[in-house]
Parts: structure tokens; sequence; C-alpha cells
């Protein structure tokens, strides 16, 4: 089976406080779920959307032949490229080492699979991007609220 996932991050740096969303497309179903966790920047929570992707695709990767994985992130996609065809991640920017914890777990799931990464343009219409990125900026809206004690 071919999956289809779509993966948004938000972060609301003012307080220190984003989101995720995920969007799967597989054996006709659509599968969405979203998160909110703190946060220093939006790539911190694109990376995280990602691998809740594949953390939840685990279950399923017996059956599972090809993903393409749709981001909207230039440097997480770039990241998991170089994996791809390296075999490692380089740790030698900051933000790749304040994030090497969760590049780590991401890259061990990623070995998993056959993953195509695909870079698109964010809020250009494309359905499953747009349903990422509301998943993400509602979950963050909501990690929010629930700091301030609402």
């Amino acid at each position: 089976m071919i999956v289809e996932v779509y993966t948004d991050g938000s972060c609301f740096e003012k307080h220190s406080i984003g989101g995720w969303g995920v969007y799967i497309i597989f054996n006709k179903k659509e599968i969405k779920f979203s998160g909110f966790a703190e946060c220093s920047s939006s790539t911190s929570m694109e990376l995280i959307a990602a691998l809740k992707a594949l953390e939840y695709l685990h279950q399923y990767s017996d059956e599972i032949e090809e993903i393409e994985f749709y981001i909207d992130c230039d440097y997480t996609a770039k990241l998991m490229k170089e994996l791809k065809s390296k075999d490692k991640i380089s740790f030698r920017s900051k933000t790749s080492f304040r994030n090497r914890k969760t590049l780590m777990l991401l890259a061990h799931y990623a070995a998993m699979f056959k993953i195509n990464w695909h870079t698109v343009k964010s809020h250009r219409g494309i359905k499953g991007n747009e349903i990422a990125d509301s998943l993400a900026k509602k979950a963050a809206k909501l990690g929010i609220e629930r700091k301030r004690g609402g």
C-alpha cells in the first residue's frame, strides 16, 4: 500500500507553545491528529509532526510499501533527504543540534520505510497541507489556553 502523509508545525514563540498536525491518507481512509508542546521555533514543531506521523504509521509497517511524505518545511525535508542519501544526519547547525533527540527518533522511524520526501509551498491551496496546517494551529491555540489556565 502507498500512503500519503502531510504534516505541519506551528510555534507561537511569544508563548513558547507550538502545535503539530498530521493528515494521512491510506486504504481510502483519512486520519487526522494533532498535539501541542513547548517550543522554541516552528522547525521544532515541524520535526515533531513528522515524527508523530511515522510513529503512528509504525503499527502498519508490514502493510506499507511506500510513503509519499509532503511537508512545507524545507529544512526538515533537506535533513531527511540527507539522511536518506548519506545514512546520517549532520548536527552542525544550531537547529539540528537543538532538536537532536527528535531527529534521532525521526531517523529511527524513517529507516523503517521507503519514503519519498516532497516539499510543498504552504498556503497554496494544497488540501493535505491546509488540513495539517489547520490542525497544528488549533492545537497550538489549545496549548496556549491550557497554559493560561483556560
